[in-house]
This record gives C-alpha cells, sequence and structure tokens, in this order.
C-alpha cells in the first residue's frame, strides 16, 4: 500500500488483483486489475477531491436506479436510501438524516442497484463521514449483466454469489491500522487501462466497522456509478418514469411519481397503487351527490416534505420520509385518506356561489377518517373503542377532529343510518357549501347536540364496561369467528408448569385475574394445548420495574420455554432493568423511533393499569400491537429473521423458533404480573383471516 499525506488528507491506493477481480466483459469472464484509492480528512473538515477520487455528482448512472435492500434493517433515524443518489454529501460530522445507515446493533446488510440497462462501468464511488467509528467503509461489491445462466437478481445471504452470474468486483476496508478512526472517507474503485466492467447489477455487501461497537454501521452519504465515456444520467430513464395505471373499475387514472424518492418506488408500485385502484371506485360510490363527477386523473407525489401527506384538487403530496418510515405502519391508510379528500372536491361548490357556507373543518376531517378507520382498515383499531382505550384523558367531543370525530361519525351511522347515506348526503351537502348543523336534525330525527351527548355517554359507558366487566368471557360474535378463551376467570384449568404436571403456587386465580403473586415459586407455565398460527389477545397488569413475556411455538425439548419460543416481552418501561422494552420481540425486533420523544415508540400504559396485547402469529407475517397500536411486524424463518437471531443470544439455542406449533408460555420468574380476558383464535388459512378480525 502507497499512503500520500498532504497535512490532514491521506490518500490511501490499493491494487486488487486476479485473485478476487475477475468481472464480467458481455457475459464472458475477463482478469483485470482493480484499484481502490481512499481520501481521507478529519470529520468537519470541508469535502476533498482529488484525480483519483472525484467529487460527488448527480448525473451518474446510478442516479435514477432503483434501490433495494435485499437484507438487514435501516435505522429509523437514517435519511433513507435516497440519500445514496441524489448527488449531495453530508456537510457535518454527525449528520444521520443526509447519511443512510443499517439500524445500530446490527451488522450491516446488502444494497442492491439496478442500474435499469447495461452499462459500461469506469468508477464506483463512495462516500461517508462521521467522528467515529460510524466514518470508516466496510463492504464487498459484486456486479452482473444479468444475462449470465442461473443468474439470482436478488441473492439471499446464503446464495452462492459466483454460481448466480456475481462477480466481485473489490473488497473496500478503509479503517486506519491505528489511530483515530473517525473521519471523511471517499473511495473510488477503478481499473487503471481499463472500465471495471460492463453491469446492470451492482450489490453492496455491508459491514458494521467494528463487531463489538453498538454504533457501527457507516453514514453513507452517496453512491455513485460513473458510466464510460460521460457522466450521463440515462442510467435508468424507464425506471424513473412516473408509474400510470387506472383503477379497477377503469374510471380513472393515476399517476405515482416517485422520482424524488426511487427507493420508494416498488413498494409504490406493487403495494399502494393496488389499494387505490381498489378503493377509489367505493370512495366514489360512497360519497356521491347531484350533478357531481369525481376527478377522473389523480396525481400522487411522494418527495421530501414536511408533515404526513395533503390533498390539494385532483393531486395527493406524501411526505417520502415519513412514509419510509410507515411502510408497515400508516403509509397506505393515510394515503387513503387524502384519496377521500381528492373525492370531498368541498371547494368546487365556492366557485361562483356567493351563497357558499364553508363546511366545519371537523367533517372535512373525520370523514375520511371515518371511511380509513371503519371501513377500509377496521382492523387496525385506529378510531374504535380499542383506540379510545389506549388514550388516556381524552376528551370526547364530536368535533375533535379526525379520529374522534370518525368515531362519532360511526356511532351516528351504526344507531341511525340502516341504509348507510347519512355520510353521502353530509358529504354532499358540504360539498355545495349548503351544510348546517340543521341537517342533522333532518336525517337522524336528533340535534347535532343531543346525539353527540348520546354518543359520549354511550362511548364512556362502553369504556366502562370494558374495563369493569365482561371479564374472561366471549360475545356471541367472537365465538361464531372461532375465538376461544385460555382462562376462565375461575381456576387453571388448561395450564401447567414447563415440563411438569400441575400448577406451582406462585401462580393464583384473583379477582378473575391470572395472576404470577410469588416469582420465587412460580416458573413459567405453558397451555395445554399447542398451537401454530393464531391470533392470541389478552390484558396484563404488571408490578412497578416488573418483567414478563408471552412465547409461543414453545417445545419442551429444550430446558427452558425461551429456548425453543420466540418472546413478546412484558414489562413496565418506566422502571424495569431489561433494555427489551415491552412489546418487542425480545432482542430480535422494535418499533421504529416515535419522533415525538426520540425513543422507540412506546403505546404501554404506567404499571398497575391494564394494558392490551395482540399478537397476530402466521406464515405470512406476525404482529405485535399494544393498546391498539400496532409496533412492527416480521416473518418467521426469513433471511431476515434468521439474520437476527444469528447476531443474537438465541443463536447458541439450536431449537429457538424452530419449531412450527407449539405451547404458549407466561413467564412467571421476573415480577409480579396478572392476566385476564386471554383468548386466541386459530388461523387456518393466511395472514387475511388475522387481518379481517374485528373482535378485540
Amino acid at each position: 500500500m502507497k499512503s500520500l499525506t498532504f497535512r490532514n488528507q491521506s490518500v490511501y491506493q490499493s491494487s486488487l488483483t486476479a485473485a478476487f477481480a475477475a468481472l464480467v466483459y458481455s457475459g464472458s469472464m475477463a482478469i483485470a486489475e482493480v484499484k481502490v484509492s481512499v481520501v481521507q480528512r478529519s470529520a468537519d473538515a470541508p469535502l476533498s477531491t482529488t484525480a483519483e477520487v472525484p467529487g460527488p455528482t448527480r448525473n451518474d448512472a446510478a442516479a435514477n436506479a432503483r434501490i433495494r435492500i435485499l437484507s438487514g434493517v435501516v435505522d429509523p433515524n437514517s435519511g433513507g436510501i435516497g440519500k445514496l443518489r441524489d448527488g449531495r454529501v453530508a456537510t457535518d460530522a454527525d449528520q444521520p438524516d443526509e447519511n443512510f445507515f443499517f439500524d445500530a446493533g446490527t451488522d450491516g446488510g446488502r444494497l442492491l442497484f439496478d442500474l435499469g440497462r447495461v452499462v459500461e462501468v469506469k468508477q464506483i464511488n463512495t462516500y461517508s463521514r462521521h467522528p467515529g467509528s460510524r466514518g470508516p467503509q466496510v463492504y464487498k461489491v459484486f456486479g452482473s449483466d444479468g444475462t449470465a445462466a442461473g443468474f439470482v437478481e436478488r441473492p439471499q445471504l446464503t446464495t452462492d454469489l459466483a454460481s448466480s452470474g456475481w462477480s466481485q468486483i473489490a473488497n473496500v476496508d478503509t479503517r486506519p491500522k491505528s489511530g483515530d478512526v473517525g473521519g471523511q472517507y471517499n473511495v473510488s474503485i477503478s481499473e487503471s487501462s481499463r472500465v471495471l466492467g460492463k453491469f446492470r447489477y451492482l450489490l453492496f455487501d455491508v459491514s458494521r466497522t467494528d463487531v463489538n461497537d453498538y454504533f457501527a454501521n457507516t453514514f453513507y452519504s452517496e453512491i455513485d456509478v460513473i458510466e464510460n465515456g460521460g457522466n450521463d444520467a440515462t442510467a435508468a430513464t424507464e425506471e424513473a418514469k412516473p408509474y400510470v395505471f387506472k383503477t379497477v373499475d377503469g374510471y380513472a387514472e393515476f399517476t405515482i411519481d416517485t422520482s424524488e424518492a426511487t427507493d420508494l418506488t416498488e413498494w409504490a408500485e406493487e403495494n399502494l397503487a393496488p389499494v387505490l385502484a381498489a378503493w377509489y371506485p367505493k370512495i366514489v360510490a360512497m360519497l356521491p351527490s347531484e350533478g357531481f363527477t369525481a376527478p377522473k386523473t389523480v396525481m400522487v407525489n411522494i418527495r421530501p416534505e414536511r408533515g404526513v401527506a395533503y390533498a390539494s384538487g385532483s393531486r395527493i403530496t406524501a411526505n417520502a420520509d415519513w412514509v419510509r418510515r410507515e411502510l408497515k405502519g400508516e403509509a397506505l391508510g393515510a394515503l387513503v385518506h387524502e384519496a377521500v379528500h381528492v373525492v370531498q372536491s368541498w371547494n368546487r361548490g365556492a366557485r361562483g356561489n356567493p351563497d357558499y357556507k364553508r363546511p366545519p373543518g371537523w367533517l372535512q376531517e373525520g370523514i375520511p377518517d371515518y371511511i380509513r378507520f371503519f371501513l377500509y382498515e377496521p382492523e387496525s383499531h385506529g378510531a374504535d373503542l380499542i383506540w379510545l382505550q389506549g388514550r388516556r384523558n381524552q376528551t370526547l367531543n364530536y368535533d375533535g377532529m379526525y379520529r374522534i370525530s370518525a368515531n362519532f361519525l360511526n356511532y351516528v351511522v351504526e344507531k341511525y343510518d340502516p341504509n348507510k347515506t347519512l355520510i353521502a348526503k353530509i358529504n354532499g351537502a358540504c360539498r355545495q357549501g349548503k351544510y348546517t348543523d340543521d341537517l342533522w336534525q333532518e336525517l337522524t330525527g336528533k340535534s347535532l347536540t343531543d346525539l353527540n351527548d348520546e354518543w359520549k355517554t354511550a362511548t364512556k359507558a362502553q369504556l366502562e364496561m370494558k374495563a369493569k366487566s365482561g371479564l374472561n368471557a366471549l360475545t356471541e360474535a367472537e365465538k361464531a369467528a372461532g375465538w376461544r378463551l385460555l382462562f376462565n376467570g375461575e381456576d387453571l384449568a388448561g395450564w401447567r408448569n414447563f415440563k411438569r404436571e400441575g400448577v406451582r403456587p406462585g401462580w393464583q386465580v384473583k379477582d378473575g385475574a391470572l395472576v404470577c403473586a410469588d416469582p420465587n415459586d412460580a416458573g413459567d407455565i405453558i397451555t395445554t394445548d399447542k398451537f401454530g398460527a393464531f391470533e392470541l389477545q389478552l390484558e396484563y397488569n404488571i408490578s412497578e420495574a416488573g418483567n414478563s413475556g408471552i412465547m409461543f411455538h414453545v417445545t419442551e425439548e429444550g430446558g427452558a420455554a425461551w429456548a425453543s419460543g420466540p418472546e413478546f416481552q412484558l414489562e413496565d418501561n418506566a422502571k424495569a432493568k431489561d433494555p427489551q422494552r415491552c412489546g418487542w420481540l425480545y432482542a430480535l425486533y422494535q418499533p421504529e423511533i416515535d419522533p415525538k420523544t426520540g425513543k422507540p415508540l412506546d403505546a404501554t400504559k404506567p404499571a398497575g393499569e391494564w394494558n392490551h396485547v395482540r399478537l397476530v402469529v402466521s406464515p405470512e407475517k406476525c404482529e405485535h400491537w399494544i393498546n391498539g397500536v400496532k409496533y412492527f411486524e416480521y416473518v418467521l424463518g426469513s433471511d431476515d429473521f434468521k439474520a437476527r437471531v444469528a447476531k443474537s443470544k438465541f443463536s447458541k439455542m439450536p431449537l429457538f423458533a424452530k419449531a412450527d406449533t407449539g405451547h404458549i408460555a407466561l413467564q412467571g420468574d421476573h415480577g409480579q404480573i396478572s392476566f385476564r380476558n386471554i383468548k386466541i383464535r386459530p388461523l387456518r388459512n393466511s395472514g387475511a383471516e388475522a387481518r379481517a378480525s374485528t373482535t378485540q
């Protein structure tokens, strides 16, 4: 290695010989010498470039590439994968939102760049900056033109790359042998006498820089792919085109533009588009009025913005950064909400109408949330009684906006609108600028004030009843849906201790609750029955600083329940010592960062109060919910799941998460905890059954 030093700047050049630099040229193999050049400066120094390592560009062959994460988890504080091809680098030493990086505590991951066509690649340039261990770059890069027999476009961690049409281009490791590892690292991979090769696909296998450092995943600011013969941005123009599709009835045409957030293109096409195609016609049918024609062309633009999303006329704009955080949460529902705004079209009535009355804001937002939470995604319980149970000191009033107003509307519809026309009539009056509060009297026979008082009284009574009565019992609807109780509120029938008959005296039945009263003489208890795919719901009340858990697919081959069963963690988040928080899949999955607190999402109530748990386990996906709030989802046995297990303490447990069926276990040796309303519904088919459930 040769080192050239200029003040606080160093340039490193190394050669990667034929031993691991076999490149693909038009489908044939050639041997070449690859050079990796590195410019290193202090993290707070200005960007520096050299002839060997040029600065970033917006006009490279990767500017419009489709980038996929094949393995690994993006850190919720990251600026997102779009930062890798925006032509900019971070300007501050520690600037998370201007970099892409994998989640803390994980061992990096794999990124796939699809350039859209075969490109004669001259250079690959990567840029990073951080004052600590997130500064250096450690990765291997592979390339393919995609034409080899047996080519695997999305190789998993277990895929043999050499036999799957991939060739290694370079092995990059910029960690200094001694001294401070932090800094600004600019890397260029090139071949001195000719191009690196002809590639359509590039695979970056990224590692963290220190296996003993929890925060050692590199802050990558930019990855550029320089085409031989010029830096043109035509590499993936086909991929960059807006996605155009028709609704299922052919009535309307949607265009989704992700040109400023290309990492969301696949999600937009495969997830968002089908939802809008199916639900836009339904929304149009729900909100008719005389002489009204809903927009037939709708534009959806997903780009960096403030807030969440908004609609203006027939255009919907969504904040790409928020969407990234909510891909498995509220993203789809929020855009259905905005689609309702498009159909509402309330501003039309104001044109040339001096008598137009501006409709109230609570209806403008309440109607979209009613359609979203009670018709589109009722299983999310985003505005119903379960959601209200999870809100502390919530003020009930019809004009409470959004979810509160949606709950009020649902109450009136269910009680006074057998033909389900009330929402259309209210919206139609708003659209025409004719809405007044007197309309409620006309449509329901009761004034808005009377309806509001009635709804508040009924809702409060339901909440109180939910809290005080109906313990350990199923409704007729629940029975018909296949639910069964795992605890009858009277005795310990259906339960026994792990690896023994009967239940130790530390577990007791008190006031209709299954109580771990003495953790010193309790131990873990398991159901006598076994379950495969299921939906489990229960309520728990944990003691101060308490710690417990729900394990599933438990077998009795190992020495403890947790040796085989993954654990839904339960604890007092305020005072428990275990850093694994309530609702997490122990040591494997946790919710994203709540922007309001800067900490992982926490929907729990304090120790001493009852909390609601919903756990869905199926081959398609598993879901964790606390008090009506979805934390995350995962797939048992997936590559991502296996990779997380491999990096956890469970990697040393050969039985862990291997069984498809098993007992459900309640942990009883880490503090006092009570359970009640424990019920389960076996799932025979797929996750669709879990999504259809509305009984909680």
